[in-house]
């Protein structure tokens, strides 16, 4: 595939007023993107002393770069930095909570008459459903199930095992893991 005139760098930008090429040329011919270039450009970088010299340099500076980069990028792989946190407010996290201990306390005290007779209720409401359980499961009505319920509680944490074992697995295959 052949580049055409208006892919290429403009004149000005490739030739200095001197006859010699630009540093945006010799960058891209050390960067292997001569087709960027027009006619010419290449032969003079060749036949030249200086810009052949001056092309010899930006292409170890572009070989040094990416090695510097492929470095770092491997460094940085091993070794995530986190951006450096705030540290913790806690004189205004503790100022915080001690205002709204105080925004609470009349709604506290207020609640804490009810609270011996909500308790009672819940132990009530537990009781029952406890003796309606027991009675039921004395009648009979339910003893093949309770036999079975042992079974099904262990299939059950079969299936959620797997699927927590299959989830995991997809989730280390996107990550790149085994």
């Amino acid at each position: 595939m052949t580049m055409q005139d208006d892919d290429r760098l403009a004149p000005d930008l490739v030739w200095q007023s001197n006859g010699h090429l630009t540093e945006i040329a010799l960058c891209a011919l050390g960067d292997g993107e001569g087709a960027l270039l027009p006619e010419g450009a290449l032969e003079h970088a060749a036949r030249c002393q200086s810009c052949s010299s001056e092309l010899g340099q930006a292409a170890l500076l572009s070989l040094r770069a990416g090695e510097l980069l492929r470095a770092q990028a491997a460094h940085g792989c091993a070794r995530e930095t986190a951006a450096p946190r705030a540290p913790l407010p806690v004189p205004a996290l503790a100022f915080a909570l001690a205002i709204s201990a105080l925004g609470a306390a009349p709604s506290l005290v207020a609640g804490a008459g009810g609270l011996r007779e909500s308790w009672a209720g819940l132990w009530h409401a537990c009781s029952v459903v406890v003796r309606v359980g027991c009675a039921v499961a004395g009648s009979g009505a339910l003893s093949g199930w309770l036999t079975a319920l042992p079974w099904l509680s262990a299939a059950l944490l079969v299936l959620v095992g797997a699927y927590v074992a299959w989830t995991r697995g997809k989730q280390l295959s996107l990550n790149g893991g085994i």
